[in-house]
C-alpha cells in the first residue's frame, strides 16, 4: 500500500437497503433486506469493509406475472404490483441502494423484456441493476434456497436445482464454492390448461412446450381436450428429462430442451435441493387425481412435481428440503448480489457512479514492457471497441507479484497511453485484484488531469468477458458495491 489510510472506527456500522425483484415466467415476487456494513480491521489496520450482516426485512405475495398475451409484458400492471408492494413496505424506491431486478425463464424472451428491465430497475431504486440470464439465475437461486450454505456447513457437494414456470436451473456447490450451473428449457408452464369439471383444455403452448408433445406423439392444438392420462404422461417425460441431466446422462428430449451445454461427465454430488415454485410442490405431502387439483395453477406445475418425487428414488443422492423454496431467486437477486470493493480505492469524482453494464478487459502481462503493455491493452480496446461501439470497459489488473511504486508506475502510465489512444471516452475504469487501487487511480488521475475522470477499485473477483455494475460510494467513501451480472461455464 502506497498512501495513508483514513482510519475508520472498528465499531462504526452503516446499514443500507437492498432489493430483489423476480420477474418469473409464473409468478414475480419481490424481498427488501438490510445490509450491515462494518470495518472488520483492527484500530491501526488498513480498513477492510465488509458486509457482516443481511436480514430479509420485507416479502412480497407471489404474483402471477401480468402479461398481455403470449408475447408481451403488461408493464402497467407489473408497475402497479411494484409500486404497491413498496407502499405496503412503508419503504421510497429512493432509500434503495442497491439490488437486482431479474427477468427470468420465458418472461426473459418476451419482446419487451429489455425495456421492461431497464424501467423496472429505474423504479426499484437509485442503484439496481437490471439483469437476466439462466445461469446467473441458477446461481443466485442456489444461494437464495440456502444451498450454498448448507454445502459450506455440511462440506459436502450440494446441488440445487430450482424449477419455475419455463425453466430449471442448475447450480453445484462444493464447501460453499460455486463449481457449475445447467439449464433446460423444462417448467410446469410450458403447457397451459383451463379446466372444469368435466374436460381440460389446451390454452396455449410455448415453443418448448411443442417440443414435448411433438416427442411424446401428442396431435393436439390450442382449446383441444387433454385427459388426466395425458397430463400425466406429459408431466412424467419432463421429469424423466430432468432425473436424466441429473445423472449427467441426458437423454433425447432433455437435449432438445438444453440451454446450453448440458454436464455428460459425472459430477460428485452428495445431496440434492429444490426450489422454485415446483420445487415448492415436490415437499408438498398431498397428492389427489381430481383434474381440478392438478390443474388448479392452470398448467401441470403440480404434476410434474408429483411425477418427479415419483422418479425420485432413480437419483442415487441425498434429498434435503432447502431453506427457502418459491422464494429462493428473488432473496438470491435482493440478498446476495452485492459485493464490496477493497477499502484502498480511488474515486476523482463520485458524480460519474453508478456505472452500469462495464465490460472486464484482462491486462494480460503487467509485468511487460511499457511498449508491451501499451500495445496489448490498445488490441483488447479496440476488439471491444469494434463489437460493442463505444463502451467504457474496466481494465483487469491481475497480481503484480512484488508490487513496488515503480511497477505500479509503469503500468499506469501505459493504461493511460493505451486509453488516449484508442479514444476510450472516459472515465478511466480499473479493476485490480491487489490492493492498489488507490495507488494505481491516484497515478492515473495525475496524468490526465482533467481530461478523464478515474474510478479504480480492488479486491473484486471478476473475469474478462464479465459485466460489472459499480455504484456509488458506500461507508464515508470507503468502498463501492459491485455487482456482477454474467455467469458462463464451459462443461
Amino acid at each position: 500500500m502506497f498512501l495513508t489510510e483514513r482510519r475508520l472506527s472498528v465499531a462504526s456500522v452503516e446499514e443500507i437497503l437492498s432489493v430483489g425483484i423476480d420477474i418469473g415466467t409464473s409468478t414475480t415476487s419481490l424481498v427488501i433486506s438490510k445490509l450491515k456494513i462494518k470495518n472488520v480491521a483492527g484500530g491501526f489496520s488498513a480498513p477492510k469493509i465488509e458486509i457482516v450482516e443481511k436480514n430479509i426485512i420485507y416479502r412480497s405475495n407471489v404474483y402471477f406475472t401480468p402479461l398481455i398475451d403470449e408475447k408481451t409484458i403488461d408493464f402497467i400492471n407489473l408497475k402497479k404490483l411494484i409500486e404497491e408492494e413498496y407502499k405496503k413496505a412503508k419503504i421510497s424506491p429512493s432509500e434503495i441502494k442497491t439490488g437486482a431486478v431479474i427477468i427470468t425463464g420465458e418472461t426473459a424472451r418476451k419482446e419487451n423484456a429489455e425495456n421492461i428491465l431497464d424501467a423496472i430497475s429505474k423504479l426499484a431504486g437509485t442503484f439496481v441493476v437490471a439483469t437476466a440470464g439462466p445461469n446467473l439465475e441458477a446461481y443466485l437461486a442456489g444461494l437464495g434456497a440456502g444451498a450454498a450454505n448448507l454445502s459450506s456447513k455440511t462440506k459436502k457437494s450440494v446441488c440445487n436445482v430450482d424449477i419455475g414456470g419455463g425453466t430449471t436451473n442448475i447450480s453445484v456447490f462444493n464447501e460453499g464454492k460455486l463449481l457449475t450451473t445447467f439449464c433446460a428449457n423444462i417448467g410446469g408452464r410450458l403447457i397451459k390448461l383451463s379446466s372444469d369439471y368435466k374436460d381440460v383444455k389446451l390454452t396455449e403452448v410455448s415453443n418448448y412446450g411443442q417440443i414435448v408433445l411433438d416427442e411424446g406423439g401428442f396431435k393436439v392444438k390450442k382449446n383441444d381436450k387433454l385427459g388426466l392420462n395425458d397430463l400425466i404422461k406429459i408431466a412424467g417425460m419432463l421429469a424423466e428429462s430432468l432425473i436424466s441431466i441429473l445423472l449427467f446422462r441426458p437423454n433425447s428430449l432433455a437435449e432438445k430442451l438444453a440451454i446450453g451445454p448440458l454436464p455428460k461427465e459425472n459430477l460428485k454430488i452428495d445431496a440434492v435441493t429444490f426450489s422454485g415454485g415446483v420445487g415448492r410442490l415436490f415437499y408438498e405431502d398431498d397428492y389427489s387425481n381430481d383434474v381440478l387439483w392438478v390443474t388448479r395453477y392452470q398448467d401441470i406445475g403440480p404434476l410434474l412435481a408429483m411425477e418427479l418425487k415419483r422418479n425420485i428414488s432413480k437419483l442415487p443422492y441425498e434429498v434435503i428440503k432447502p431453506m427457502e423454496t418459491i422464494y429462493a431467486t428473488v432473496i438470491g437477486a435482493g440478498v446476495h448480489t452485492t459485493e464490496l470493493s477493497g477499502s484502498t480505492i480511488y474515486i476523482s469524482d463520485s458524480k460519474v457512479l453508478p456505472l452500469k453494464n462495464i465490460p472486464v478487459v484482462k491486462v494480460d502481462d503487467p509485468h511487460g514492457s511499457k511498449a508491451e503493455l501499451i500495445e496489448g491493452v490498445k488490441k483488447k480496446l479496440e476488439t471491444f471497441k469494434n463489437a460493442e461501439g463505444h463502451l467504457i470497459p474496466a481494465l483487469l489488473i491481475p497480481d503484480l507479484e512484488n508490487v513496488n511504486f515503480e511497477k505500479v508506475k509503469n503500468l499506469a502510465e501505459a493504461l493511460f497511453a493505451a486509453v488516449r489512444i484508442s479514444n476510450i471516452p472516459g472515465p478511466i475504469v480499473v479493476a485490480c485484484e491487489e490492493d492498489i487501487g488507490k495507488a494505481l487511480g491516484s497515478i492515473l488521475k495525475n496524468l490526465g488531469g482533467n481530461l478523464y475522470e478515474v474510478i479504480s477499485i480492488d479486491e473484486i473477483s471478476v473475469k474478462e468477458g464479465d459485466y460489472i455494475d459499480i455504484g456509488e460510494p458506500l461507508y464515508s467513501g470507503s468502498v463501492v458495491p459491485v455487482i456482477l451480472k454474467t455467469l458462463v461455464f464451459s462443461h
